[in-house]
């Protein structure tokens, strides 16, 4: 195998890793991982879903997220068919996501489910690939959708960590 070919399968995995590392770090609450996955800013867009479009700063994208999902019991970002595309130090991944949140309470159904895809734009910067464009495109979606209004009230209680 030639340098060129081993190089270009190297960063295939790690852009398929930084993908695959934004649902992990929201499903494990690890906020500081998640913020490193991002570039300085990042044009961010889930106008799918009615939230939030624009250009963020990092600390934005996980205070939202912190917001949005902290107060899930539970939460499970599968991705999965990335389809991978470089072009020099810039490239994007168009990946598959099914989302899962899960909250009991006794108002109503405890779970809300999403399937889409994600279409990242990412920068290499050094050695790392960071997220530099992040769209979500909702395609279903099934459950208690009143669990984000829910889980919303509980991290409130919270204090804002970045």
């Amino acid at each position: 195998m030639n340098d060129s070919l081993l190089n270009s399968l190297a960063d295939r995995l790690k852009i398929i890793e930084t993908i695959d590392g934004f649902g992990m770090a929201i499903d494990l609450r690890d906020w500081q991982k998640f913020r490193s996955l991002f570039a300085d800013a990042v044009e961010f867009d889930y106008s799918s879903i009615g939230e939030v479009a624009g250009t963020l700063h990092p600390d934005e994208i996980v205070n939202t997220a912190r917001n949005d999902l902290g107060g899930f019991q539970a939460t499970q970002h599968m991705m999965a068919n990335h389809q991978v595309n470089l072009a020099g130090d810039r490239a994007t991944c168009l990946a598959h996501v099914r989302a899962q949140h899960f909250l009991p309470n006794d108002r109503s159904e405890p779970i809300f489910e999403m399937g889409g895809y994600y279409t990242a734009g990412l920068i290499r910067i050094n050695s790392d690939w960071k997220i530099q464009r992040w769209k979500f495109s909702v395609l279903w979606s099934g459950g208690n959708q009143l669990l984000f209004d829910l889980a919303k009230q509980i991290t409130g209680d919270r204090p804002e960590i970045v």
